[in-house]
């Protein structure tokens, strides 16, 4: 058998209801609490954050609102200089608003609403206990009389089961041995009243009972309908208040910051939206001076001469003038077609542009550099012929007589590639071979003139890369990229030298850097004329002849030469009647001997026989292509065409400048030594 739950009693549990009421309360409070003192915490911390940003703000700015050197007019709105100065004033303004928020946040930081939410929390937890303690002395009193209650009950029930009783043996006359009628008429009498009695506390108790549950209930209710959401009210109300200040000050301060720098940058993009690139260009072209037009120049008569114009005294001079006129018409329709067709095969490589893949897109974007490139350098030629043709026009010749049947041809001609080029879009052929015929034809077009350009002063010879040379001056290197070299060495030129005469060459290790031009002697590549009747003459060869190695080899015998991969080996002439047996003689680190030819790679012509041979007999070696320029076209009759307008977005580095750069050191190369080659020794090139 289970014994009977235990029942709480009503005093015990109200009591505990109110202690787990009490210690809510206390941890909403320290909850409340330790919020405030994390607001203090991050004001604080932000304080130092602000500050430290407002001077950085500061700092930053500061070195370039002292800048100098600014010109007139560019603290205009509308100049770029000027909305980078509204910029400057908006950081500084910013940070200045940041080291007043931080000021802000240092009060909030230093104040005192903990202890003041303390001793709210105490004060009303004290008003708090004092409510439970009436409430809970109420329901004291009621488990008083409900206990009393419950007493008087059990004795009433008691007396009133033995009164039952006695009565029951009257009515049966069951009176035993001991008891007589009378003496259990007596009992049950007395019985009878002491029930009476107890009925009368019973219905007391019971009453008292009643109205202390009532009372209590009231009470109760009372409490939890009016007294606790008053206190909670109150001290919930002073406790927000506390809080309420300190997140107001922080949200009021971050938004006037905010607002702030809201502010100042509507005023940097308003000034940004300002401005005038067209305003700004012209001032930068015409304040400084450097980028205004220059005087044009003016003819400086030589010595006691006067003469300032063209003469066309004679018949010589005449011809030469006539011939400077055919010479520049033919330029300016070359040029008319030049940039005709450059135009349209932009159009052509625009369009192809936007559907490549990325792959092909650095090719088009070489191929669009090299036309616009080509129209640049078209314009420029018109202008300048232009410029002599007016001269030559004033000076009374007919110009018109040759200008206006060249630009009709060259108008015909471009109507003509034009009708072309709409077959090929009526045909839908937008292949890329198509593009291609359209970018070789204008190559074509610009190589046609070339026969035009003007001339220029003879070049100095150049030399054929690589080549060999002999050291005549020995050089100890200065640097890391220089190469050391010594008198009498054999050396492979890799470069060619600039004009701070300096060459990058190999060595016979196989060492690499730049040495003196000016140390160095190249041999003569050129070959006497002969009686074979040759268009290339090679009758006679190099008395010197350089090999480079393509790999090591490791010589068999004592009379095979060894060599590392790079070595520059000195080719040995062989005998007039030798047999070419698949190895050469050749000498290498001071020593002498033979080794396969299929190892090396000729620099400077083939080994040959001792004295003058057959040029059958000898191995082929490179020389540069001969052509000659084609013949300009004959000029028909016709109305001139007008000049096209020149593309504005030339002004891009050539491609043959951007794809190979060529680096050379940037110091003066060092003079020769004043010591002459000795006269009496022999010349390495014999």
């Amino acid at each position: 058998m289970q014994p009977p739950s235990r029942k709480v009693k009503p005093a015990q549990e109200v009591k505990l209801r109110f202690l787990e009421q009490l210690s809510i309360l206390q941890t909403r409070q320290q909850r409340e609490a330790d919020l405030l003192e994390d607001i203090r915490s991050y004001s604080k911390q932000r304080a130092a954050i602000e500050r430290e940003y407002g001077q950085a703000l500061q700092k930053l700015a500061g070195p370039f609102l002292k800048r100098e050197g600014h010109r007139s007019g560019e603290m205009d709105s509308r100049m770029v200089f000027g909305a980078w100065r509204c910029l400057l004033d908006a950081t500084v303004a910013g940070g200045q608003a940041r080291l007043q928020a931080s000021d802000r946040y240092r009060d909030l930081a230093g104040g005192t609403g903990r202890s003041a939410k303390e001793q709210v929390l105490r004060k009303g937890a004290e008003n708090f206990q004092r409510a439970q303690a009436e409430v809970l002395q109420s329901v004291r009193e009621l488990s008083r009389s409900q206990k009393l209650y419950g007493q008087r009950e059990r004795v009433w029930a008691l007396a009133q089961e033995k009164a039952a009783d006695v009565q029951a043996r009257l009515n049966r006359s069951d009176h035993g041995l001991f008891h007589t009628r009378t003496s259990l008429q007596k009992l049950s009498t007395k019985l009878s009243t002491q029930s009476a009695h107890y009925s009368q506390q019973l219905k007391a108790a019971r009453n008292e009972y009643l109205l202390n549950l009532v009372s209590t209930n009231a009470h109760l209710d009372h409490y939890y309908q009016e007294e606790l959401p008053a206190l909670l009210k109150a001290l919930v109300s002073e406790l927000l208040e506390h809080l309420r200040e300190p997140l107001t000050l922080l949200s009021r301060t971050e938004l006037e910051a905010a607002e702030t720098a809201l502010e100042h940058a509507r005023r940097g993009a308003q000034a940004t939206s300002q401005v005038s690139w067209e305003q700004d260009l012209r001032l930068f072209l015409q304040d400084p001076g450097v980028f205004s037009p220059i005087p044009p120049q003016k003819f400086q008569p030589a010595g006691n001469d006067q003469v300032c114009a063209l003469e066309l005294e004679g018949v010589a001079a005449e011809s030469d003038l006539e011939k400077e006129v055919q010479r520049w018409t033919s330029r300016a329709a070359r040029d008319y077609k030049i940039q005709n067709h450059g135009l349209r095969v932009l159009q052509r490589l625009e369009q192809r542009r936007q559907q490549a893949s990325e792959r092909e897109a650095p090719g088009l974007e070489q191929r669009l550099q090299e036309v616009r490139q080509s129209i640049l350098r078209a314009q420029v030629s018109q202008v300048k012929g232009a410029a002599r043709l007016a001269l030559l026009q004033g000076a009374g010749l007919d110009v018109q007589l040759w200008l206006k049947p060249a630009m009709t041809q060259a108008q015909d001609e471009v109507e003509q590639e034009q009708r072309l080029s709409e077959a090929r879009l009526s045909q839908r052929d937008l292949s890329p071979t198509a593009e291609d015929a359209e970018f070789s034809d204008f190559e074509e077009c610009e190589e046609t003139g070339e026969l035009f350009e003007e001339p220029v002063p003879a070049a100095l010879a150049t030399r054929a890369l690589p080549c060999s040379a002999h050291v005549v001056f020995g050089y100890q290197a200065g640097r890391e990229d220089e190469l050391t070299i010594t008198e009498g060495e054999w050396l492979e030129v890799i470069e060619e030298g600039d004009a701070e005469e300096w060459v990058k060459a190999r060595n016979q290790h196989g060492e690499v850097g730049f040495v003196p031009e000016r140390y160095l002697n190249f041999p003569d590549l050129s070959f006497p004329e002969s009686g074979h009747g040759s268009n290339n003459p090679s009758g006679a060869e190099p008395t010197t002849f350089l090999a480079r190695a393509l790999y090591s080899y490791t010589g068999q015998s004592a009379e095979e030469l060894s060599f590392p991969k790079g070595a520059l080996i000195r080719l040995l002439p062989r005998a007039q009647d030798g047999v070419d047996d698949g190895f050469w003689r050749g000498e290498f680190g001071g020593r002498v001997g033979v080794f396969p030819s299929l190892l090396v790679e000729e620099l400077l012509g083939p080994p040959g026989p001792l004295e003058f041979s057959d040029p059958e007999q000898m191995l082929p070696s490179p020389s540069p292509p001969s052509f000659s320029p084609p013949a300009p076209t004959s000029a028909l009759d016709g109305p001139p065409a007008p000049v096209l307008p020149g593309d504005q977005d030339l002004d891009c580095p050539g491609p043959l400048d951007t794809m190979a750069p060529r680096l050379r050191p940037v110091r003066p190369p060092p003079p020769p030594p004043a010591k002459a080659p000795d006269p009496g020794r022999p010349d390495p090139l014999t």
